[in-house]
């Protein structure tokens, strides 16, 4: 059976060079790895997560050790020498001469001939300088270095945030994400579900409205979770249900629902009385939500798949609510999320899938009602941008409400709800 560092080496490179994500690549390796202890399975954990949330800086580390350029660099060997560096920089237990020792001996297996004295040499060189990060003077390079971020997301965060905000929000970006759990009010109120928590010697303690902020356990294997008892919700991803406010007996279309966090959410608020279209566009993520819905004991979700960016005319006028958590760039959750930091996404083309199904979604509410438009980013061209165009073609509409969540003030992820009311 293979060590940890193997482990994370053969998964970090389909991750880069197979644009695996993180989650599905690692969850994959765990079943291969079934002989594995719980701490190798830590370790593994946190150096796939570790190497891929600080890609940005360990290859400006590589480039500065290197006597080879980093496009001559063979794959595995620039991943074992970012695994090693990672270990050097960002671990407390592990000792400076096992991180060395145990790269070149993946550098002896996996690199060509040579190999394993290179990486010795790289990250030896490192650990004489005191494992100390030269950074770029120019202000865009500096912040990609010193947060490991692309510097187009560093552009996009300056020119969004400005210099200073942006740091702070990058910076609380790289910290772990709170555990936020959601009260199913169906089965149990606030109180309850936190004295239940803490009789099971779980950290529990109230945040807002239905929701409880935790610490790390087992979920999938807690009775609580398999019993319905609560769901895990993000603070502000939450109040993107708070402010479509749905009441009982009425007709709610969730036009983007899986995994059905938000629709669920809904159904709670409405105490299981009316009507729910939940829509997407896979039927396995159908069958998640439909799932979620039977293990907090709601009937009134319809789950179906839909194509939000294609008009459905059935579904014109039929509603008193629409919410639109549209596909965004997901800026706003790379703490749990951090491939997201490899910048894949062509964030260029999505504000214009947002406003074809923010266009439909209004069609689909009647007059008086109420449409919520929703993202996980902070990408002013994916939030404000996409609501002052919509607003532009859709006089009939108007703003009520508007607020993005921010992970340095709100200890959230990061988050854009609009409210808009049909006149």
């Amino acid at each position: 059976m293979i060590g940890a560092r193997e482990a994370a080496l053969l998964t970090l490179y389909e991750i880069f060079e197979n644009s695996a994500y993180s989650n599905l690549a690692l969850k994959e390796r765990m079943t291969k790895c079934k002989g594995m202890t719980a701490s190798e399975k830590a370790l593994l954990t946190n150096l796939v997560y570790g190497v891929v949330s600080r890609h940005y800086t360990l290859i400006h580390i590589i480039g500065k050790y290197s006597s080879i350029k980093l496009k001559k660099l063979a794959d595995y060997v620039r991943i074992i020498l970012e695994i090693g560096l990672y270990q050097l920089l960002y671990t407390d237990k592990i000792p400076e001469s096992a991180a060395v020792n145990e790269s070149v001996k993946l550098a002896k297996r996996y690199g060509r001939k040579g190999s394993d004295r290179f990486v010795n040499a790289v990250l030896r060189s490192f650990c004489r300088d005191g494992c100390r990060i030269t950074y770029p003077e120019n202000t865009e390079q500096y912040l990609s270095v010193k947060y490991s971020y692309s510097t187009n997301m560093v552009k996009l965060f300056i020119g969004t945030f400005e210099r200073v905000r942006a740091e702070k929000i990058m910076a609380s970006l790289n910290e772990p994400a709170p555990l936020t759990l959601r009260a199913n009010l169906l089965k149990c109120s606030t109180p309850q579900l936190i004295s239940e928590l803490q009789e099971r010697g779980i950290k529990a303690e109230s945040c807002e409205g239905s929701l409880v902020y935790s610490d790390g356990f087992d979920i999938a294997e807690s009775d609580l979770y398999k019993n319905g008892y609560f769901s895990v919700q993000d603070r502000a991803a939450y109040n993107a249900a708070i402010t479509l406010a749905p009441q009982p007996g009425e007709t709610v279309i969730d036009m983007c629902a899986a995994p059905g966090g938000k629709s669920t959410h809904i159904a709670e608020l409405m105490n299981n009385e009316g009507h729910i279209i939940s829509c997407d566009i896979h039927e396995h993520k159908i069958k998640l939500i439909t799932g979620s819905a039977r293990r907090l004991g709601i009937d009134i979700i319809d789950a179906r798949i839909n194509d939000g960016t294609i008009e459905d005319s059935e579904l014109i006028g039929a509603a008193d609510r629409v919410l639109c958590d549209v596909p965004c760039s997901g800026l706003g959750i790379i703490r749990r999320k951090p491939d997201i930091k490899l910048d894949r996404t062509d964030i260029d083309e999505l504000p214009k899938l947002q406003i074809k199904i923010l266009k439909n979604g209004a069609k689909y509410v009647k007059s008086g009602g109420t449409l919520v438009y929703s993202t996980c980013t902070l990408n002013s061209r994916e939030n404000g941008d996409v609501i002052s165009a919509f607003l532009a073609d859709n006089g009939n509409f108007k703003k009520q409400y508007e607020k993005t969540y921010c992970p340095d003030t709100d200890n959230s992820d990061g988050f854009y709800i609009c409210k808009l009311v049909k006149i």
